[in-house]
């Protein structure tokens, strides 16, 4: 919930702090009965069963249900529930719940906004104007460390350009552009030049309406970062002081900053490992790195590492000994972000409240936007969509007032997830295509991924297949082009195999999981699902059965809700065609139980493998009963309609009057109906009718909800008795007193307008109309278009094996997902856009010749100033070999290369397209040797070899190769390490103080 110390009579409870308060003072609580409160209060916005009670309570050891009557009396003791209102309140033969409002999430008073007269400042990437590729490390690299400095600072808010995960313009005026849509007061714009023999940094700041320029020389990169801190600094704040030696990062050596820039460079280019081991071996070079700890931390939780919760242990401890509640709640985020790709989800979210807590008052507006947008995303997983839309309430407010397009964006990605929870499958579609053109015109190549897994969903659920085929090849280029997280990436991947299962391509989806890891290596469950569609495209049902199996273990473990309920039908329809009936039956009654997968979609899509199972036992009548109530269910998706008509052994006649259109319900994310002034809350079992709470029996309660998911046809006594008593030996005069009860319950609405009307000899149907909300586009229209720009061009063209006109046979290539995957890769790192197939074999249909130069030239004169790649790529033992040509409007260069992924010949491919495009343009006069940093690395890495270090040396020469794959001298003391036995990083091996700074 959104509150982590919740207000009682006469009292507090803690959960942050895992205490009670009575009248200021803590109150000695049973452990058993804190487990029982903390579960309430955790899930006080609905029914937690009694089931979910004595799970809770079992590592306290065994429990009976008078252990938990007990534990409950002991629990209501420790808050002072003896009050006529009870706080924790019993529902019969259900469970309990904590009755007690939430507090609604209230703005701050203006003069209690975090920080709100603190300057903010955000810094693009400089452009490299200085004709050397080896400089390229430093439009990133120098811009990070620069605001790393800033941000020891406290009087200045830094916004992290890098975090936004774009691939920047050329242009100043767009790349300013860019910048100010992301809300911070001074935008800092640079290049970086060859002046004579020294480097020369130029920073343009804007300031709203003025206009500063920076000038700084230096014979190395790593001597531009101090003076360009004081110099920003100074313009920042205007306090005429220039105060060079105040800063943190003061005492630094040239060396290690270059290597943190390099770091954070590396990160830039989502090539989080190499980061990660640029950032563990300047801990052992220089551990007083000032603010080290904290970014090092930032590095692990990215990459999921084991080290991670040391680090952090560590970063708290200190920030607590300190009193530092800004570096407390930092640490807590990133913390919580570690927790998120651990897939320790519950874990997550405590972190993550933890942190929001701490840094109310004291950190950015910024970075409490960011943290609770993370937040919200890990309720969504955890299903507790309670609370998720008071948290992007808060968010958009936030990012509203300080004018952040960027975080706004964030959040209108995760309505659209709320939105389609809600069963509003079109409207989530019509804001997910907005929020897609968003993300490509502001460069957004994560943001993008996201926005075009939730397109693909929705148009695969939809049954428009087609339509979802481009979305999800376009997410899952871009997601392998950029390396996203592993979560992101398997998400992006599932949707995709289940697409290829539906258009019966089974080799297409082994290619697509090939560029992935195995799943028993990764613990993801979207992984396992991935694997069961492409099983089950291929006729495999029984590894199917098994994946699906290991992945909604995977979501129960790690209590991600929000993945249970799709992966549930195709799981059952699995154990049901490769013959586990006990199992698919026991995997339905399990739903049947968990509140979670109670809501009217997940109910009316379970429709189908119910029916298939019901076919396998030869009950045909029950089987055709169920399809035909998924026909007309309105909120079952059109995929299952399908599914299920296909199913059918009836032929459908076309002139038979088609099924009642999906009329999505509302509110679903909730469990609450909205009907004629009434509100049916199923989550906390309570019936309101004209905004007084009625007293329903559960038995009534249950009819009423049953009425209601489907008021849109009769429901029979067979159906009632079978669905609430459970075929439990009962009377069906039951069913006429629960229908009483209703009927009593609705008389005290002043309006009379709902009404349970008898079908005589036939059933009951609930005549209501259902509220409907209206049409919330009016939020996208927060997130403005930024202007367009003309876009550089790329088209790739596979080389045949052999004879025959490039681009020929296209379909039948092996690696066609890993050529898409390697051009994408080169659009994003050389700040080009893909061609569309269309256009690429329009342009190579036009040529004169089957050659390369005259297809180059085709395309051009069809798209002037275009890039053609022509790329042949084989498999050759563990790695991939590239043959291309690269074809430029000014130049032309073709080669090979090898390496282990597409995404890294990508990337080294557009390395040499910048050589090319530098060697093009006039180079300068040279500077310092642009190999000094390198030549300094490697004789730090020959000093621990003769020193018998041989761990620390490995660590040097990885990063060595990390930034430069093709460094001779590395790879050959690397390999002379390994064939000495000394390849594995001894853990004693440490620097010494001297070698810091040779």
């Amino acid at each position: 919930m959104s509150e982590l110390v919740i207000t009682l009579p006469g009292g507090s409870l803690d959960l942050l702090g895992g205490r009670v308060l009575r009248h200021g003072e803590a109150v000695k609580v049973e452990p058993r009965a804190w487990r029982v409160l903390e579960r309430l209060a955790r899930f006080r916005h609905r029914v937690v069963t009694k089931e979910e009670l004595v799970a809770a309570l079992r590592p306290e050891g065994a429990v009976s249900e008078g252990a938990l009557r007990q534990a409950i009396r002991a629990a209501r003791r420790a808050i002072g529930d003896d009050g006529p209102q009870p706080i924790i309140r019993s529902i019969p033969r259900v469970g309990y719940i904590f009755d007690v409002p939430s507090a609604p999430a209230s703005q701050p008073a203006a003069a209690d906004l975090p920080r709100e007269g603190v300057p903010s400042v955000i810094i693009g990437p400089l452009r490299n104007h200085t004709g050397r590729p080896s400089l390229h490390w430093a439009t990133h690299g120098l811009v990070a460390c620069i605001a790393h400095g800033l941000s020891i600072d406290r009087r200045i808010q830094v916004q992290d350009a890098l975090s936004l995960e774009t691939s920047w313009p050329e242009g100043q005026v767009r790349m300013l552009q860019m910048l100010r849509a992301a809300g911070a007061r001074c935008a800092v714009v640079g290049s970086l030049r060859l002046a004579g023999g020294e480097l020369a940094l130029e920073l343009n700041v804007h300031d709203q309406d003025r206009k500063s320029v920076i000038a700084i020389h230096a014979a190395d990169p790593a001597g531009l970062v101090l003076p360009a801190i004081a110099a920003l600094r100074q313009t920042v704040l205007g306090d005429g002081r220039r105060r060079a030696s105040a800063h943190g990062m003061s005492g630094c050596s040239p060396l290690s900053i270059e290597l943190f820039a390099r770091a954070r460079h590396s990160a830039a280019m989502s090539r989080h490992p190499a980061a990660l081991r640029a950032l563990a071996l300047l801990q052992q070079l220089e551990p007083e790195f000032p603010g080290l700890d904290l970014e090092l931390l930032r590095a692990q939780a990215v990459c999921g590492s084991d080290d991670g919760p040391r680090t952090a242990a560590r970063l708290l401890e200190t920030a607590r000994r300190g009193q530092d509640r800004c570096l407390e709640a930092q640490g807590q985020q990133h913390l919580g972000t570690l927790h998120h790709v651990k897939g320790r989800l519950r874990e997550a979210a405590q972190s993550l409240e933890h942190a929001l807590v701490l840094g109310r008052g004291c950190m950015p507006p910024h970075w409490q936007g960011h943290a609770l947008t993370l937040l919200a995303s890990v309720e969504c997983r955890l299903g507790e969509l309670h609370s998720v839309q008071a948290r992007l309430d808060e968010a958009q407010a936030i990012f509203t007032r300080i004018g952040s397009q960027w975080g706004l964006l964030t959040v209108l990605w995760l309505r659209a997830i709320m939105t389609s929870l809600s069963g509003h499958a079109e409207q989530s579609i019509r804001w997910n295509r907005k929020l897609a053109n968003a993300a490509r015109r502001l460069n957004a190549n994560t943001a993008l991924v996201s926005v075009c897994l939730n397109l693909a969903g929705e148009l695969v659920y939809a049954d428009r297949l087609d339509e979802a085929r481009e979305c999800a090849e376009e997410a899952t280029a871009t997601a392998l082009a950029i390396e996203v997280d592993v979560g992101l990436l398997s998400t992006v991947v599932n949707i995709h195999s289940l697409l290829h299962r539906l258009q019966g391509r089974p080799d297409a989806a082994a290619e697509l999981l090939s560029l992935l890891p195995q799943p028993d290596r990764m613990q993801d469950g979207y992984l396992w699902q991935a694997h069961g569609h492409a099983a089950m495209a291929a006729g495999r049902v029984d590894e199917a059965a098994d994946c699906f199996l290991r992945a909604a273990a995977e979501c129960r473990v790690q209590g991600n809700r929000a993945a249970e309920a799709p992966l549930l039908p195709w799981l059952v329809e699995a154990l049901v065609r490769c013959g586990r009936l006990a199992a698919a039956q026991a995997e339905l009654e399990r739903a049947d139980a968990q509140a979670h997968l109670q809501d009217e979609s997940t109910t009316a899509n379970l429709l189908y493998p119910r029916a298939l199972l019901a076919r396998w036992h030869q009950q045909e009548p029950e089987a055709q009963a169920l399809l035909a109530r998924l026909t007309t269910a309105p909120a079952a998706l059109p995929l299952f309609r399908r599914l299920g008509r296909e199913l059918s052994a009836v032929p459908i006649d076309p002139r038979r009057e088609h099924p009642m259109p999906m009329a999505p319900p509302n509110g679903v994310m909730r469990r609450e109906y909205r009907f004629s002034h009434c509100v049916l809350d199923v989550e906390r079992r309570e019936l309101w009718v004209d905004g007084r709470r009625q007293t329903l029996e559960p038995r009534p309660f249950d009819v009423l909800v049953h009425l209601y998911r489907n008021r849109h046809r009769v429901v029979t006594l067979d159906e009632l008795l079978d669905t609430v008593w459970r075929r439990a030996t009962v009377s069906p005069e039951v069913v006429a007193q629960a229908i009483t009860k209703i009927r009593q319950a609705m008389r005290r609405s002043k309006t009379h307008a709902v009404r349970v009307h008898t079908v005589y000899r036939k059933g009951y149907r609930l005549l209501a109309d259902a509220h409907v909300e209206a049409d919330d586009d009016i939020a996208a229209a927060l997130l403005p278009d930024p202007h367009a720009t003309p876009e550089r061009l790329l088209a790739i063209v596979p080389l045949p094996p052999s004879g025959g006109k490039p681009g020929a046979d296209r379909d039948d290539r092996e690696l066609g997902y890993s050529l898409d995957v390697l051009g994408y890769a080169l659009a994003v790192h050389s700040r080009l856009k893909r061609m569309s197939d269309a256009e690429t074999k329009a342009g190579a249909d036009d040529a004169l010749a089957a050659t390369p130069d005259a297809i180059a030239a085709a395309i051009g004169i069809r798209s002037p100033g275009a890039h053609v790649l022509f790329a042949r790529l084989m498999r050759r033992d563990a790695a991939l070999a590239l043959d291309y040509v690269l074809t430029t409007p000014t130049a032309r260069i073709e080669g090979s290369l090898r390496d282990r992924s597409p995404a890294a010949l990508g990337r080294r491919l557009a390395a040499r397209l910048s050589r090319l495009v530098a060697d093009a343009a006039e180079a300068p006069a040279l500077a310092a040797d642009e190999g000094v940093w390198m030549t300094q690395m490697l004789d730090l890495a020959s000093r621990a070899v003769e020193d018998r270090r041989a761990g620390i040396a490995m660590q040097i020469l990885d990063v060595i190769l990390d930034q430069n794959p093709d460094h001779d001298l590395a790879a050959d003391l690397k390999a002379r390490i390994t064939d000495a036995g000394h390849g594995r990083p001894d853990s004693t091996g440490r620097t010494n103080q001297s070698a810091s700074a040779p």
